[in-house]
């Protein structure tokens, strides 16, 4: 028993140091990739002021949504934007999903006809 434990963290552990030159130097290169972008941009954290614009309109918002009439005030430019934001955001979540299983379609399934040990 100590012997399969022995060998999965002795495997574990090499295939960790196999795997943490590679993930450091992409690390490194994103981490220069977006020092660029935010220099080029000019981005800069948000100030105090806006932080609290940001509030104070968010509140504003959840509190005229709680309206009934609010809801029939909106054009349908409004309804087509959140629409696009919506299926934006499914797009993002479903890239995602791709990204997590390593494939497009469903998961990469070994077949039953295959003797490979699962364990």
């Amino acid at each position: 028993m100590s012997a399969n434990i022995t060998k999965t963290l002795a495997t574990a552990t090499s295939t960790a140091t196999k795997l943490s030159g590679p993930i450091i130097y992409n690390a490194k290169v994103a981490g220069q990739i977006a020092k660029q972008v935010y220099i080029r941009e000019g981005m800069a954290p948000p100030s105090g002021a806006q932080i609290e614009s940001a509030k104070e309109a968010t509140l504003k918002f959840v509190k005229s949504a709680r309206s009934a009439n609010t809801w029939k005030n909106i054009s349908k430019d409004q309804y087509l934007k959140a629409g696009l934001v919506a299926a934006e955001a499914y797009a993002f979540f479903l890239v995602g999903e791709i990204v997590g299983r390593r494939n497009f379609v469903g998961y990469d399934v070994k077949s039953a006809d295959s003797h490979e040990e699962h364990h």
